[in-house]
């Protein structure tokens, strides 16, 4: 059996929607699921390493050499307001990714969004890249973070989940409080 990651996105900044081709001896399957488990941080760490390649495919921030720093450093760039060497980054955000076709015609295609000053958010998705060509300056690179995203996917399919919220820690208080009153 083979899985092919296609699609995936975050859902309210916690869950993840994703499709997939499964490949079995007898058929091929795709596959549509949305789950309610929440997104662990190396699946949203993968997602964030779009965001360079969104910002720069989007002409939004267009400087060569700090998109590469960013590409290359993403701890320095691209994790918290306060720790970043260029906040810039932190407006945008990449909430989706879809890859189409195959072989030598494959494509992807980055949906995200970016914050205004207004604190407001204007949502987007950046031209169709080849996978295969030097239509995209960082190539290379992009390739490298698309197939570990993938994994990432496939990994949170496996069960690779961040823990449950804390209310799940007070299931069962009402029981117990019950049990009190008796």
């Amino acid at each position: 059996m083979e899985i092919e990651i296609k699609k995936a996105g975050i859902i309210s900044g916690l869950f993840l929607s994703y499709e997939y081709e499964q490949t079995d001896p007898s058929a091929k399957n795709n596959n549509k699921t949305k789950s309610d488990a929440p997104i662990h941080d190396d699946l949203r760490n993968a997602f964030r390493a779009l965001i360079p390649h969104f910002a720069y495919m989007c002409e939004e921030i267009t400087d060569k050499k700090l998109i590469e720093k960013a590409i290359k450093s993403p701890e320095k760039y691209l994790e918290s307001a306060e720790t970043s060497l260029h906040p810039d980054f932190l407006k945008y955000s990449v909430n989706e990714f879809s890859l189409i076709g195959k072989g030598d015609s494959e494509r992807i295609k980055i949906s995200g969004s970016k914050r205004l000053e207004s604190f407001k958010y204007i949502s987007f998705t950046a031209p169709e890249v080849f996978l295969d060509t030097s239509g995209h300056e960082f190539i290379n690179d992009l390739n490298d973070a698309v197939e570990t995203l993938k994994s990432e996917v496939l990994a949170y399919m496996e069960g690779k989940q961040a823990p449950k919220a804390q209310i799940e820690m007070f299931a069962g208080h009402e029981e117990f409080e019950e049990e009190e009153a008796r």
